[in-house]
């Protein structure tokens, strides 16, 4: 084996392990470059999701009721549309009013004459009357209400 210097150490040789220098060799690199957040960045972050949680639970809130009262509204219409039927198919027109309650709805008919034309002629009364129907029903306390209203004809047969 040839003999070596000073300055001839083997690789292995030359490494020092002394406890200065596993203390003073931080284990993670300081500043920026750190994994992870800050208890600030977490706190700024849970109160914007808050924040954008009772925005949406709002626009829900408000998008369901605006549903229910399309629905309800649409019902209404629909018993109006059927109770002005079946008044202009059973009365002779003459001047009435009646209320009466379909499918959780109240309702109100009034019939009010217009005018009458007779023909001497034909022994005919034309009558032209008018026909309103409103229903009203309560949602959240409130009272609500629907107009409909016709001009309808009808000949009768003078007596």
């Amino acid at each position: 084996m040839p003999a070596r210097g000073p300055g001839d150490r083997a690789p292995w040789e030359s490494f020092e392990l002394t406890m200065e220098h596993l203390i003073r060799t931080p284990a993670r690199p300081r500043g920026r470059e750190v994994d992870g957040f800050t208890l600030l960045e977490v706190l700024v972050a849970t109160t914007l999701m808050g924040v954008l949680l009772v925005v949406l639970l709002q626009v829900l809130t408000t998008a369901l009721r605006a549903q229910e009262t399309s629905v309800d509204q649409i019902r209404a219409l629909l018993v109006a549309e059927k109770v002005l039927q079946e008044s202009c198919e059973t009365q002779a027109l003459a001047a009435a009013t009646y209320q009466g309650r379909d499918s959780g709805f109240d309702y109100l008919v009034q019939v009010s004459p217009q005018f009458e034309v007779s023909n001497p002629h034909i022994n005919q009364l034309v009558r032209c009357s008018l026909i309103r129907v409103t229903v009203s029903w309560q949602r959240w306390g409130q009272a609500k209400s629907l107009a409909l209203q016709t001009i309808r004809t009808a000949v009768q047969k003078k007596s």
